[in-house]
């Protein structure tokens, strides 16, 4: 809808994480605070720390959306008020709600806060897009079920309406076996509310079938040795149709994951920059660029994740079956820079803080922010606190320090293949 360059939206669970997004490339981030957001169990950000994310996310120039997207009740809406009230004061570039009733409550309670709709909301076709433009929105997050020629076709009847409304959607990360993320099955299982932010994942878990006259009888239904998994989901992965999506009128590609470490944020953000610089600088051939895809995959594959599929995005459906519910990773994150210091003999001191285990003799990967460069560098040396040498970093976040010829940014994440 928006002729401009497609945002990059990345998740921020912590204010580490949302350093680490903007490092590695993001445009906006989006959090929650300590009220309202659908991940009860992330670090969130209370009012001290959003006040100090704001400024900092709007020193870079960039954007920073807050969660507002739990399924609101009578007894919320006064406070949700009160806390929409306090994102306009502090500056938040939008908020996120998910239902008609959180909508006018922000509306009327900050009404120069921009409102985005989650995909909480089942937008699923045109008129709802509308409406809410109609309502005020600025924003929709387009429901997960959608093709891309649906899309396509919502933006075009959106265009064709006069109506200034921008479309997000999402592009990576996990799904979830319910509609548009609306799910009462953790609520049933184990009175916890997905819907509040408080979902135990139940779809993840190993089901067996027990029949009424045989009660002990635990019966699989045959899929694998495993067991089977009858809500599981693929993670979404659409990295090879960024060009797809900005054509059917997409201006914002958003990342999954504010639970997830800031590893994960790094490696994705930093991929999708990459892919959407690319197409940019090449819109024609980017899709046949299979250099391009092999590397972006490949990195993409060194985060936890479950086996990638594109969803419902190519009209497939049952695409997003996975026989497991366990994650993979190609690649352990070990440690992240805290300092590089220039010697008098031309080398650096690269003082590392520790996140997994690596030792004397392991090639390990810098993976520098804002560059498309990794470099490797097999340890010969490691330092600890007191100055003594050791072989093996095991102690989680131990200080160490190692010797480079080569300058390591702060923040540069270090990772050990598998």
């Amino acid at each position: 809808m928006i002729n401009k360059k497609v945002e990059l939206l990345a998740p921020a669970g912590n204010m580490v994480k949302l350093e680490t997004a903007f490092r590695y490339g993001a445009d906006a981030v989006y959090v929650g605070g300590d009220f309202f957001s659908l991940r009860a169990n992330a670090d969130n950000f209370n009012d001290e720390e959003m006040i100090k994310a704001i400024e900092y996310t709007h020193s870079l120039g960039k954007k920073i959306y807050v969660t507002m997207n739990i399924i609101s009740r009578n007894s919320d809406l006064e406070d949700m008020a009160k806390y929409a009230r306090r994102l306009s004061e502090i500056k938040a570039d939008g908020v996120i709600v998910a239902d008609l009733g959180a909508f006018y409550t922000v509306k009327e309670a900050a009404p120069n806060l921009n409102i985005h709709i989650s995909t909480q909301a089942n937008n699923l076709n045109w008129r709802t897009c509308n409406a809410w433009a109609e309502a005020g929105a600025v924003r929709v997050n387009l429901a997960r079920e959608l093709s891309i020629s649906e899309i396509k076709d919502i933006n075009e009847k959106i265009v064709l309406d006069g109506n200034n409304l921008e479309l997000e959607v999402f592009v990576h990360g996990a799904m979830c076996m319910s509609f548009s993320g609306r799910c009462m099955l953790s609520d049933y299982l184990t009175n916890r509310s997905s819907n509040r932010g408080d979902c135990a994942q139940p779809c993840r878990w190993n089901y067996k079938v027990v029949e009424e006259t045989r009660p002990n009888e635990y019966m699989p239904i045959t899929e694998n040795e495993r067991g089977t998994f009858l809500f599981n989901s693929k993670d979404l992965c659409m990295i090879k149709y960024i060009p797809d999506l900005i054509d059917a009128g997409v201006c914002s590609l958003k990342i999954e994951g504010r639970m997830k470490s800031e590893f994960y944020t790094a490696v994705t953000v930093r991929a999708y920059r990459i892919a959407i610089d690319e197409y940019y600088k090449d819109p024609t051939g980017y899709q046949n660029n299979t250099v391009l895809f092999d590397e972006l995959m490949k990195e993409l594959c060194c985060v936890s994740h479950r086996d990638y599929s594109t969803g419902f995005y190519l009209g497939l459906k049952g695409e997003q079956v996975y026989s497991s519910s366990s994650y993979m990773r190609d690649s352990d994150y070990v440690a992240i820079t805290q300092n590089c210091i220039h010697d008098d003999n031309g080398m650096y001191t690269v003082i590392l803080s520790q996140r997994g285990v690596f030792e004397v003799g392991d090639t390990i990967e810098f993976i520098f922010p804002g560059k498309n460069d990794i470099v490797q560098y097999k340890v010969e040396n490691m330092i600890n606190e007191k100055g003594d040498n050791f072989v093996r970093a095991s102690h989680a976040k131990m200080i160490i320090k190692i010797s480079t010829d080569f300058v390591v940014p702060l923040g540069t994440l270090v990772r050990k293949m598998k």
